[in-house]
């Protein structure tokens, strides 16, 4: 079917069961509130706001400018944390339900107003979840699955209802095991793969929520190390729209997390200018924090330091604060010179486990062992090769690594810490025989504090070791990652150890290797 007959036929179906005794040019509904989504995406708040009312003007039965009107709220307050914009949202959202119960009403199998009163349910859950209110977000998120999913159900081929439907979907799949309890409560049953084949097809075919699937649907592509199409994605975003600033903040905080400083950098800059010009500086909490990491980075603490502290001035609740950006933070103050800030800095890290957050509860691991023990000279070494790493300047890196292992008095932990970055750099390199020597080296070690860093040197080792076409002792290797008890991440690196073993256990036995020493 042709581009513009299936925009035709769109537009009829989300035109249907309308406005019923009067007259309305549902062209021009159409038009205006493809109008509005483009002024939102592009943060032309007020204007955004003054044309979703026309369409409630020109259509009031029908639930778009309703919805879009208090979806301006919705990411208002998703950028500000501002109580004034929740409440707004909520009151907003109270007439989406309204309209779309009044249409349902009367037309129970209407497939598109249920995707406009699933879709509001899902995103009020959201909104109380940001707000911790967690017993309304469940509630109000299980309406919202429900009705999305009964109106796929109705109308596969509705792919506005698929955005929704299949964020859920995937989301859902992606829930921590320490969350199941939502699970049995609500009844959702997650699956990523076909979660992630509905955010496609909204992304590609979807009339309103096109924008909005591409966005996530970059952002699960990036998770999943697929950076290339998640980049490829969020340009043509970031080209659409280019006033986004939340848009240009992604992309400098993946290009950083790339290793491409430089040009995260250059990003996160021309965020700032974008943000600086607005009435309201949407997003510049989120700015320097973005700039804080690329800094830190960078190895620049004194510019990492000055740009945490800022947003730290400016975020309206703290609440929303990753143990990361604390950890970083802190660390940068000490390298600066400036103990006794980070140790006030280190204090205020939450623990994770409750949540099943391991990162939090990592960045909480490393700030008790800093407040009990100053950054010596060589921590701050591991640190900056770490750094070095991510910007894979490897010689600068291994540098650094070798220098800390050529201290006498480097202890267990240190020297795991060297010896993994060492490996990373060996791997990345494709120098098996050098990342097996390091890897057996480090598998002797008995360190007191990061014990994770011994469970990922088997790990790598078992890797190594496959490679080499020495299957036995590969899964020998991952077997005593399992044996490993109590470190950081260990449930994930648990998971990709099982899922190896497993799978070496279907292969045919190793042959035509020859006999080997064992590696460890």
């Amino acid at each position: 079917m042709a581009p513009r007959v299936i925009t035709t036929s769109l537009l009829l179906l989300f035109s249907f069961s309308r406005g019923a005794g009067q007259t309305v040019n549902w062209a021009e509904v159409h038009r205006y509130t493809m109008r509005g989504i483009d002024r939102l995406y592009n943060l032309e708040i007020d204007r955004a706001i003054a044309t979703f009312d026309s369409v409630r003007v020109m259509a009031p039965g029908d639930p778009r400018g309703y919805f879009f009107g208090s979806m301006v709220h919705f990411w208002l307050f998703t950028l500000t944390r501002e109580e004034k914009e929740y409440e707004a949202f909520l009151d907003r959202s109270d007439e989406v339900v309204g309209v779309c119960e009044k249409i349902l009403d009367q037309h129970p199998d209407d497939a598109v107003t249920r995707f406009y009163l699933g879709g509001i349910y899902g995103y009020r859950g959201l909104a109380r979840y940001a707000n911790n209110s967690i017993f309304k977000a469940v509630t109000e998120g299980r309406r919202g699955y429900n009705e999305l999913k009964a109106a796929v159900a109705q109308k596969p081929d509705l792919y506005d209802a698929q955005m929704g439907f299949g964020l859920f979907t995937y989301m859902v799949a992606k829930l921590p095991t320490s969350l199941n309890w939502i699970l049995r409560f609500v009844g959702y049953s997650g699956d990523a793969e076909a979660g992630m084949t509905m955010l496609r097809n909204a992304a590609e075919h979807g009339l309103y929520t096109r924008t909005e699937a591409r966005f996530y649907l970059s952002g699960f592509l990036f998770t999943a190390q697929k950076h290339e199409e998640a980049l490829s994605i969020l340009d043509s975003l970031i080209t659409k729209y280019p006033d986004n600033s939340l848009f240009l903040l992604t992309y400098a905080n993946w290009q950083s997390r790339l290793g491409n400083t430089e040009e995260g950098l250059r990003a996160a800059q021309r965020a700032m200018g974008i943000i600086s010009r607005q009435s309201v500086h949407y997003g510049e909490e989120f700015a320097y924090s973005t700039l804080g990491g690329i800094y830190f980075i960078k190895n620049d603490f004194q510019e990492a330091r000055k740009s945490f502290e800022r947003f730290l001035r400016m975020v309206r609740s703290r609440d929303y604060i990753s143990n990361m950006l604390y950890y970083r933070l802190g660390v940068s103050q000490e390298i600066c010179g400036d103990r006794a800030s980070a140790v006030e800095t280190y204090t205020v890290l939450r623990d994770g486990s409750e949540k099943n957050q391991e990162g939090e509860s990592h960045y909480r691991r490393l700030a008790a062992l800093r407040l009990r023990r100053p950054l010596s000279p060589m921590d701050i070494e591991l640190i900056e090769a770490a750094n070095e790493i991510t910007r894979k300047e490897y010689a600068a890196a291994g540098e650094r690594y070798s220098h800390v292992l050529r201290e006498g008095n480097a202890d267990s932990d240190v020297r795991a810490q060297a010896l993994y970055g060492q490996i990373q750099i060996a791997s990345e390199k494709g120098n098996d025989a050098d990342a097996l020597r390091l890897e057996s080296e480090l598998v002797q070690l008995q360190p007191a504090s990061e014990k994770g860093i011994l469970a990922q040197g088997y790990f790598k080792l078992g890797e190594t070791l496959e490679k080499l076409g020495r299957r036995e002792e590969a899964r020998a290797a991952y077997e005593h990652v399992l044996e490993l008890d109590d470190y950081d991440f260990q449930r994930g690196l648990e998971e990709r150890a099982r899922s190896d073993i497993r799978r070496l256990r279907q292969a045919p036995p190793d042959s035509a290797h020859g006999p080997h020493s064992p590696a460890f």
